[in-house]
């Protein structure tokens, strides 16, 4: 006698099967992790553009200090002629109160000659743009004119008279300065004659007289600095002409050159500048005039900031990671392939690790050789990882060539500057476009279907 078998029920899947099932094939719960994954994802991009600030502050820092020890930043304001004078005040009660105050002028002509020799000094990593400066000043000072001033001439004290030359960085002064004074050799001390106007320069007791009409000066400068080199146009009429064998100069201050013109072999520069065109007189005395404020020059700028660039290139990190995840997400849903959030995230940190060999680099060998060393690095990295994930060799050839474009595409970005958002802009809607397209056929309620 045979035993019946016994009836079996069909294997009822538990909850937590049927539950990770659901977790496997939801599309909503698919985008929600891409798009978890996508801002966690900006926790180290973050990281890294930190680390770009820190890094350039840290250049900056050896810049100055480089700066300071070598002469630090140059601009030259005067020459100025102080007089002294008494001042008489009748008091309501008749008595005379005398105050001693002080008259000054500025030349009728000024014309400022100067030749700027580069040096690059190294630090640590970093190259540092310096400069040594052969400066000469010269022009004419016309016979004060205390009457317009409200001085009577007996209350003049011609013999104090001091000429005064403001100069910013004290310590890059390499040689002595001895002026021509109307023919005679005059050695200037340090020190102004007066520190509210010229806070920091050097000065000379100089022979005036009323009935001299004109005296006529030359005063070379050999300055050391980095940076900016400035002129104060105190001339009635001043010109200046400046020239450089450093071939990245940016024009600052006030006014830009008259002429100019930068070749490979260095720039030269000439501005005419007029009284009419700055906020202060010719003359003054004791406080009536604000002095200064109209400065201009030239600054010596290394041509390429490799950090600015690092900076606007990681701001791209979000559009190429994005699009990295939409390229994977379409090959999973077209191609009905399974692949797992981890492995989105670590494709997501070596497109992240790309900034981070894109900034250390760019320290040693520049931006553009650094930027294609990272590409390759990260594109090779990444093209190896999903030939395994993917499987399927014309998906990963699709890949690498998309990565290769969306690279090559940010790198013109960086290279556009002005015209960088209008091309991101269009960039990004292509994207969008081509994305549209591939999926306008797509049933995403049943994306099981053929």
């Amino acid at each position: 006698q045979t035993m019946n078998p016994v009836p079996t029920e069909p294997f009822q899947p538990s909850f937590f099967n049927r539950f990770g099932q659901w977790l496997r094939e939801s599309l909503m719960v698919k985008l929600l992790s891409i798009g978890f994954i996508l801002l966690l994802l900006l926790i180290p991009n973050s990281m890294i553009e930190h680390m770009i600030y820190e890094r350039q502050s840290r250049q900056g820092q050896v810049f100055d200090d480089v700066s300071q020890s070598w002469g630090g930043e140059q601009a030259i304001k005067g020459p100025v002629l102080s007089v002294p004078f008494t001042a008489k005040y009748a008091e309501s009660d008749g008595t005379i109160t005398q105050t001693r105050s002080t008259a000054y002028f500025l030349p009728q002509h000024l014309e400022v000659q100067g030749d700027l020799k580069h040096q690059i000094r190294k630090r640590s990593i970093y190259d540092v743009v310096l400069y040594q400066a052969e400066i000469r000043l010269s022009g004419t000072f016309a016979r004060p004119d205390f009457k317009a001033l409200n001085v009577e001439p007996e209350n003049v004290h011609w013999e104090e008279a001091k000429l005064s030359l403001g100069i910013q960085g004290m310590t890059g002064i390499k040689e002595i300065i001895e002026m021509d004074w109307s023919g005679t050799g005059i050695r200037m001390e340090p020190g102004t004659a007066d520190q509210a106007i010229l806070p920091t320069g050097v000065s000379a007791a100089v022979p005036v007289s009323a009935n001299t009409e004109k005296h006529e000066f030359s005063i070379p400068v050999k300055l050391n600095g980095s940076k900016n080199f400035k002129v104060e146009p105190v001339g009635k009429s001043t010109r200046v002409a400046l020239q450089s064998d450093w071939h990245s100069p940016s024009f600052v201050g006030n006014f830009l050159p008259d002429q100019r013109e930068v070749t490979a072999a260095g720039f030269t520069a000439s501005w005419q500048v007029l009284d009419l065109n700055r906020p202060y007189p010719q003359q003054w005395k004791g406080n009536d005039a604000k002095f200064g404020g109209s400065s201009f020059g030239v600054r010596l700028v290394k041509p390429v900031d490799e950090y600015l660039k690092n900076t606007r290139s990681a701001k791209y990190a979000v559009l190429v990671i994005g699009f990295t995840f939409l390229l994977y997400f379409f090959f999973e849903m077209l191609k009905n392939l399974r692949i797992h959030p981890f492995q989105y995230l670590l494709v997501g940190l070596a497109l992240t690790v790309f900034y981070l060999l894109l900034l250390s680099l760019s320290e040693h060998i520049g931006f553009d050789a650094a930027y294609l060393v990272s590409a390759i690095a990260t594109i090779s990295l990444i093209t190896g990882y999903s030939a395994a994930v993917l499987g399927i060799k014309r998906l990963v050839i699709q890949l690498f060539l998309m990565l290769v474009v969306v690279y090559g595409f940010v790198f013109i970005l960086l290279q556009l500057e002005d015209y960088a958002l209008l091309a991101g802009s269009a960039g990004v809607c292509i994207i969008l476009a081509a994305a549209m397209y591939a999926s306008r056929k797509i049933n995403w309620y049943d994306l099981k279907e053929k």
